[in-house]
């Protein structure tokens, strides 16, 4: 995939905008996986330039109380996550430190 902005990569991942500005501010991404979910924060300064991103996870949707297998998938769900959520972080790093012509080919 070749991404020139950081919210092509978020996209292209399975993220959805919950609230996004167009200069100064923090646009907000939403992942929900299958026992967790993942908002993505992303500062912007007075320019529209994206300076930080920042990864939460939030606790999943079903309750994984019933035997180690559930429990395991849980654990492996959260594992995928944060690896994918590394990778974009790297590839939003790599982006940043692009001149022109500036695009990058990931994932």
């Amino acid at each position: 995939m070749k991404a020139r902005r950081f919210d092509e990569i978020l996209r292209a991942r399975g993220y959805k905008v919950v609230n996004q500005v167009k200069y100064q501010g923090t646009n907000v991404y939403l992942k929900t996986h299958l026992y967790n979910a993942v908002i993505c924060e992303v500062i912007k300064d007075s320019h529209g330039k994206a300076q930080e991103m920042t990864f939460t996870f939030v606790g999943g949707k079903k309750t994984p109380t019933k035997d180690i297998q559930t429990f395991r998938e849980v654990e492996g769900d959260r594992e995928y996550l944060v690896k994918e959520a590394l990778k974009i972080h790297e590839a939003f790093e790599e982006l940043k430190q692009l001149k022109a012509p500036k695009h990058l080919y990931c994932f």
